[in-house]
């Protein structure tokens, strides 16, 4: 597995960054078509998210919520059909001043078995997933800072 890994900092507290990141409403984008949890968020907690892909048709992701401490951690664990493999999101929330540290990790395996894999293609690979990470962060930044 490898160990991808972006952060920034976000002046707001960590405890309106974890009620934010381990909310539904944080799932939400223009390809989600509907998010169901099985309870209310907390370690165990399974998450449905029906997603709509370009070409029309849906798919269903499940996560389980797998790290959470409030106000410090908040994971979850994808479950993937192969050949693709699961994945593990983390954020993770440090007192930084008067803002908050916000570092954003996931744990995946980036060539699965039956996937081609080239040369370079794993750093390629993880170049793309911190570009997405990173864009990711600066839009939850611009929501939380407001």
């Amino acid at each position: 597995m490898a160990l991808i890994e972006t952060s920034t900092k976000i002046n707001a507290s960590p405890e309106k960054i974890f009620s934010y990141v381990s909310s539904l409403d944080s799932l939400k984008n223009q390809y989600v078509v509907s998010v169901e949890a099985d309870g209310p968020i907390k370690l165990g907690t399974k998450i449905k998210t029906k997603i709509k892909s370009t070409m029309g048709m849906e798919n269903v992701i499940t996560s389980e919520v797998i790290a959470y401490q409030e106000n410090k951690i908040f994971g979850t664990k994808t479950y993937a059909a192969p050949p693709a493999s699961d994945v593990i999101s983390t954020y993770i929330l440090e007192p930084d001043g008067g803002g908050t540290k916000v570092v954003m990790q996931t744990e995946a395996v980036l060539t699965p078995p039956g996937m081609p894999n080239m040369p370079g293609m794993e750093d390629m690979m993880k170049k793309q997933m911190i570009a997405g990470y990173d864009a990711a962060l600066a839009a939850l930044k611009k929501k939380l800072e407001g």
